[in-house]
């Protein structure tokens, strides 16, 4: 007899990047391994990094294990027949400034051979040193001819094709694919993303690995995805608004909210102050930046929260 799904925590997957810090550990009181730790990957079932349940009956049983023996109880009737886990949460430490980057649409993925999905994402700043920014999209102007001569021109030339805006917490910020990006250094921000891992970096600030390589560049695939219409910008609110690829909603100080997850599952990411989810046979508490899957199967359960809360969720139909 199967084990009846509850509200499921995972081990964080981390991931040690050379633009990684320790804000994990420092801001949301994470234990962290040594290192520079970029990412945290809190819900994921991917080829690079599958999470692992941490608690009850399922203990010790990874997600891809389980979207395999529950499917629609899992996931809702609407993804079930994939057989993939649609989406990914994941923390991001930016110590140092991130690559200059685009991600491909789904589309464009498969006609590079690479993965399913491409990868259209949300930022949720949970935090901000002062003066920090992230690039989100490019000037008005600038076409692919522009930012191909930029490009091989180096810094100057690439930061006057680039649009900087400076970040606060609590903003949001949607990433969809063909759009330029990159975060800067000392923001810590929460991301769901379509299941893809699949990233053209443009630009790397010149910088080198511990080997004294410089990281890999991916300037012709970049230059074959980017979005260089004027709307690029409006496109990526769009599709936020649209949800074609997730439903992302941010809850502030949510008290006896009932949740239903009929149609789906749903991610739960809790952001500072005590989070309980009480359901039909016990309740969980989430510790600060933890993330929580509420199976379909589980019907309506009730969330308290003194901080705030991020819902992550499949489009509706």
């Amino acid at each position: 007899m199967k084990q009846e799904l509850y509200p499921l925590t995972f081990h964080p997957i981390y991931k040690e990047k050379l633009w990684g810090g320790r804000q994990l550990e420092r801001i949301l009181g994470r234990t962290l391994p040594p290192g520079p730790i970029g990412e945290s990957w809190d819900v994921a079932a991917h080829a690079h990094g599958t999470s692992v349940v941490d608690r009850g009956p399922l203990a010790g049983k990874n997600l891809q294990q389980l979207v395999d023996e529950y499917g629609e109880k899992l996931l809702g009737d609407r993804f079930s027949g994939s057989g993939t886990f649609p989406l990914l949460l994941k923390l991001i430490d930016a110590n140092d400034d991130l690559s200059v980057q685009v991600h491909p649409d789904d589309a464009a993925v498969r006609r590079h051979g690479g993965e399913a999905f491409g990868k259209t994402e949300m930022w949720y700043i949970v935090h901000s040193e002062p003066g920090a920014w992230i690039i989100w999209g490019l000037k008005p102007g600038v076409t692919k001819e522009k930012f191909a001569q930029a490009v091989d021109g180096g810094r100057e030339a690439i930061l006057e094709c680039l649009n900087k805006v400076f970040v606060r917490p609590g903003e949001v910020y949607p990433i969809s694919a063909g759009l330029v990006h990159a975060l800067g250094a000392g923001c810590l921000v929460a991301e769901i993303q379509q299941n893809s891992d699949t990233t053209y970096r443009v630009y790397d600030w010149d910088r080198v690995d511990a080997q004294g390589k410089p990281r890999e560049l991916h300037v012709q695939q970049a230059l074959d995805v980017i979005d260089f219409s004027p709307q690029a910008q409006d496109k990526a609110y769009h599709l936020a608004r649209c949800a074609q690829y997730f439903q992302f909603e941010v809850l502030d100080k949510p008290q006896g909210l009932v949740l239903d997850s009929k149609e789906g599952f749903q991610i739960l990411t809790a952001l500072g102050g005590s989070t309980q989810i009480a359901f039909q046979g016990g309740a969980v508490e989430l510790a600060a930046g933890q993330s929580c899957l509420l199976p379909a199967a589980l019907g309506s359960c009730t969330l308290h929260a003194a901080g705030t809360i991020l819902r992550s969720s499949p489009p509706r139909p």
